[in-house]
């Protein structure tokens, strides 16, 4: 039994096809409810709303109930802006903001309803069809690439499985015009390609609300992780990225901010509190690439630099605490100094657990602060007393 031996009552896939639009469009306001920013979703409804009304406006022409002059051009109206609303919600929801420029796509749709308007040509039931789903085409496929661009800035799952949704059915659209233009080479009927689109839009409105849930999820994991003052990890984070025995020459940093106390006092907390943001800023900006670098707590950072052996880590070391000490900060006018102290340890072998490379770092650390301050010192032997 072959798919076209089935028979598809026209009636009954408009009605699918607006009850499809509609659910989707509760869908989107619910989760436009219960999101914190919503980016996107209430353009969305309102473009799913459009599309339910072309399809409605469709349905009362096959029943008669409207001439065919009011159905074709108002369903030909709705439907493209509804599409053109669906790509601009799209882009607006996968980016996470609005861009002005976007909206500028309304002019299509305006632009292809005055010439309909001028011409007739929508009384054409074919050439109607071929035009409205050229654009579904093309406005689909635009939304599918934005959902997969989008994904390389945030790896969310199911950004791959709705721009694949979306993309099929930009791809069904596609299929519509053939079978309108060229039905003798077509692969399947339109109506079937309508009834399958349905479908399409039932999973779009179910992964765009796993998509918020999931951008909502990463928010408040990315949030737990977070040294709320500095903005770089913090203790959970970075413990959770030690692994549970160190490699071979895997160096820890842990650093010190000297005489923090005195610059709170002097100064006062809010200058306190933009040196903790200064110095994590240029400790984050000039550590190398594969590092992990957080705040631990008051004043304490540590840095874990994977493959780096004693010398390397000295020299990293030693670098940030030159870039700190150059480090121009001013409160009211008046220079705020700052040093740091740095304890530098390294796992030479595969014993070393992440709380041994803490101890010994925070040994090598003491002994920074105890000769002076504003240095690094690498643990060795004669700190282990301290260890």
């Amino acid at each position: 039994m072959t798919l076209q031996s089935f028979q598809l009552d026209l009636a009954t896939v408009l009605l699918l096809h607006q009850c499809s639009f509609l659910v989707g469009a509760l869908c989107f306001l619910y989760a436009r409810w219960q999101s914190r920013r919503g980016e996107g979703l209430g353009t969305l409804a309102i473009g799913f709303i459009s599309l339910a009304m072309s399809s409605t406006l469709a349905g009362l022409g096959e029943r008669s109930v409207l001439s065919h002059e009011i159905w074709t051009f108002g369903t030909f109206t709705f439907g493209l802006m509804g599409y053109a609303l669906f790509w601009v919600g799209m882009r607006t929801l996968s980016s996470g903001r609005q861009r002005r420029v976007d909206w500028l796509v309304m002019v299509v749709p305006a632009v292809l309803v005055c010439v309909a308007g001028v011409t007739g040509f929508y009384l054409d039931d074919k050439l109607r069809s071929a035009v409205s789903n050229s654009m579904s085409f093309l406005l689909l496929a635009a939304a599918a690439v934005s959902v997969m661009r989008d994904r390389r800035p945030e790896q969310l799952p199911v950004r791959l499985v709705l721009s694949a949704v979306i993309a099929l059915s930009s791809l069904l659209a596609l299929l519509i015009v053939i079978a309108m233009l060229t039905p003798s080479i077509a692969p399947m009927t339109p109506r079937w390609a309508f009834f399958v689109r349905i479908i399409c839009h039932f999973a779009i409105a179910l992964f765009v609300i796993i998509l918020v849930k999931e951008r909502a999820e990463a928010e408040l994991r990315h949030a737990a992780d977070t040294d709320i003052l500095t903005g770089v990890g913090n203790r959970r984070w970075f413990t959770s990225r030690m692994p549970h025995v160190m490699r071979a020459d895997d160096a820890l940093l842990l650093m010190d901010l000297d005489l923090f106390k005195q610059v709170n006092d002097r100064f006062g907390h809010d200058t306190g509190d933009q040196v903790l943001v200064s110095f994590a800023q240029t400790i984050g900006r000039n550590l190398r690439a594969g590092g992990s670098f957080a705040r631990l707590g008051g004043e304490e950072f540590a840095a874990y630099l994977p493959k780096t052996n004693p010398a390397e880590a000295m020299a990293a070391a030693e670098r940030l605490v030159e870039l700190v000490r150059k480090l121009e900060l001013d409160s009211n006018g008046e220079r705020v100094p700052l040093t740091v102290s740095i304890g530098v340890a390294t796992s030479q072998d595969m014993d070393h657990s992440w709380s041994d490379l803490l101890k010994m770092a925070d040994a090598a650390l003491y002994v920074a602060k105890d000769s002076g301050r504003n240095r690094a010192v690498l643990y060795g032997s004669s700190d282990k007393a301290a260890a």
